[in-house]
């Protein structure tokens, strides 16, 4: 008698950071090459624009003000962001393992190239915010505005969308079958045949279907 295969269930919630009890204090400046374990870091500390190599391992960072920095070959385990703003912020082709987002400003910022593992961005702005290239697994972005996003060639795998507006975001070449997409505004997004095998609602059906018909050249007309 055949077998049927059964489908790979699909991990609906990222594992968590694992941070400590208690943190040390945060370096007053922000310099190449640090390993950061077990911090906490607020506002206070100085980042240049140029960051090589920064390392941080369970630590937690509030209120920083992160815009416009360049930050390469950055690594990031157990850490959480909260209400910073890194808007303009280059991370490209960072490594960032059970990271969370929370609150904070990401428009425009880079992540071309990045691996995210476990990765919750919750309640952001990340408007025009560039995931190029970038592989993404078990990653969970809910009630976050990617309007106008470039999301080019992502591969993603147990990733949802939830409750963000996508309005105008760019799929061109990614690999999203298994996405959710739930509550998420789909106005106008380009490359929407990207989108094949993507989980969705009812009531996305139609801008869906108006963007994919823009796809294949149909025209609605009178006549």
């Amino acid at each position: 008698m055949a077998r049927t295969r059964r489908a790979r269930p699909v991990k609906l919630v990222p594992d968590p950071p694992e941070t400590p009890a208690r943190f040390d204090r945060a370096p007053p400046v922000v310099e190449h090459e640090m390993v950061w374990d077990g911090v906490d870091a607020g506002a206070d500390v100085e980042v240049p624009a140029h960051v090589a190599d920064l390392d941080l391992r369970e630590c937690r960072w509030t209120g920083a003000d992160l815009s416009g920095r360049e930050f390469t070959g950055l690594r990031a385990r157990d850490t959480r962001f909260v209400h910073c703003d890194l808007s303009g912020a280059v991370l490209d082709d960072a490594v960032l393992r059970r990271v969370t987002f929370t609150d904070c400003r990401l428009t425009g910022a880079s992540f071309a190239g990045a691996q995210l593992d476990d990765v919750r961005i919750t309640d952001c702005s990340a408007d025009l915010t560039a995931f190029r290239m970038a592989r993404a697994t078990a990653t969970l972005v809910e009630g976050t505005s990617l309007h106008g996003a470039d999301l080019y060639s992502l591969t993603a795998v147990d990733c949802a969308f939830l409750r963000c507006d996508l309005g105008e975001a760019s799929f061109h070449e990614a690999r999203m079958a298994g996405t959710r997409l739930h509550g998420s505004t789909l106005d106008d997004v380009r490359g929407a045949m990207s989108l094949a095998g993507t989980r969705i609602s009812a009531d996305q059906l139609v801008p869906l279907g108006v963007a994919l018909l823009g796809v294949l050249g149909v025209e609605v007309t009178e006549a």
